[in-house]
């Protein structure tokens, strides 16, 4: 039987254009002649080349935000992805920054960003990018430089706050950090502490349903050549759900999102996925990935793997997908879903 997949074979810019399909008619076929279901398949294409070194992706309604390492400067570029215009600097500092838009809700004002830099302070850029002010300072110590986990409490266990995990990625040490809450006029409290190997690349909430750890925060930790996605509760329990060969960093809950892409000129709905050492925006369709909703997505940084782990009893398979990514992919970084 042949797949349809279609590969990346060196640098593409396909701008507003998309390619990452799941071949379930293959998976069907192969059921029905009572052969073993195949490994999923993502397919990916570029959708555009920005800079390279851009670690952090944001979608806040009319426009993508993309943060450069180091240089800790932000741009702004339309629904297509580029071209890049600067948006907003912060003070430069050696290694990456995570920044996210707001909720608009719980206090939160609407449209605002807020970014965690490497040196453990929180900014707050306002909507247009005109100010850049101090919000917060997370009671950890500096250096190690941390990797900007940041993410809204979306499903409420955690209040409804902002969380920041500290931690250094890519090595065995220093070994873990901490994760804080922060309220909406900037207090800071401690929720605990991950003592995993390596530092949190990234940080996301599992979803509502997602089994035992159900509104949960998720780190993935990255070891260099191992890691884990961790689990901590309010209370500042951890749990470890998932180990791998290599260190995970992009990581992403797999929201319901609609089948077919909104007006004109709006980004394509589905997975966005940056690599910092080419520049490429990578995209994968929504509908690719909706038999997986409610589940997680994550992948290893250097050598381009993905699984998607869903719950299974008081536990949590790892399901291998495939992809299409050119031999050596290396420097992903972080995932965001949206939904035009």
């Amino acid at each position: 039987m042949t797949s349809a997949l279609r590969r990346v074979r060196g640098p593409r810019v396909l701008a507003g254009t998309v390619g990452f399909i799941l071949v379930g008619a293959f998976l069907v076929g192969c059921a029905s002649q009572g052969q073993p279901p195949a490994t999923p398949t993502l397919t990916f294409d570029v959708i555009t080349q920005t800079t390279q070194k851009l670690d952090s992706i944001v979608w806040t309604g009319t426009q993508f935000l993309y943060v450069e390492n180091t240089a800790n400067t932000v741009w702004a570029a339309p629904p297509a992805g580029h071209p890049l215009t600067q948006f907003a600097t912060m003070p430069k500092l050696v290694e990456e920054t995570r920044c996210v838009l707001s909720p608009g809700s719980q206090g939160f004002a609407t449209g605002v960003i807020f970014c965690h830099s490497p040196d453990n302070k929180i900014y707050e850029i306002s909507p247009d990018g005109s100010s850049v002010t101090l919000f917060a300072s997370l009671p950890a110590p500096y250096p190690p430089a941390s990797d900007g986990g940041l993410v809204f409490d979306t499903v409420g266990r955690f209040g409804y706050r902002l969380l920041a995990a500290t931690g250094r990625s890519g090595g065995p040490q220093p070994v873990g950090g901490i994760v804080y809450t922060i309220d909406p006029h900037g207090h800071v409290q401690r929720v605990g502490s991950y003592g995993v190997p390596g530092g949190a690349d990234e940080l996301v909430m599992a979803p509502g349903r997602f089994g035992s750890v159900a509104g949960d925060a998720l780190l993935t930790v990255d070891a260099g050549a191992s890691g884990a996605v961790v689990a901590i509760d309010p209370n500042g329990t951890t749990r470890t759900i998932a180990t791998f060969p290599e260190g995970p960093n992009p990581i992403a809950p797999i929201p319901e999102l609609p089948g077919k892409n909104g007006s004109a000129g709006a980004p394509r709905s589905g997975l966005y996925l940056n690599d910092d050492l080419t520049g490429y925006t990578y995209l994968a369709p929504a509908a690719s990935l909706a038999r997986y909703a409610g589940d997680v997505i994550v992948g290893t940084e250097t050598r381009a793997h993905f699984w998607i782990l869903e719950p299974t009893g008081n536990g949590f398979a790892k399901v291998p997908l495939r992809d299409n990514l050119p031999a050596g992919t290396h420097g992903l970084e972080q995932a965001l879903f949206v939904s035009s």
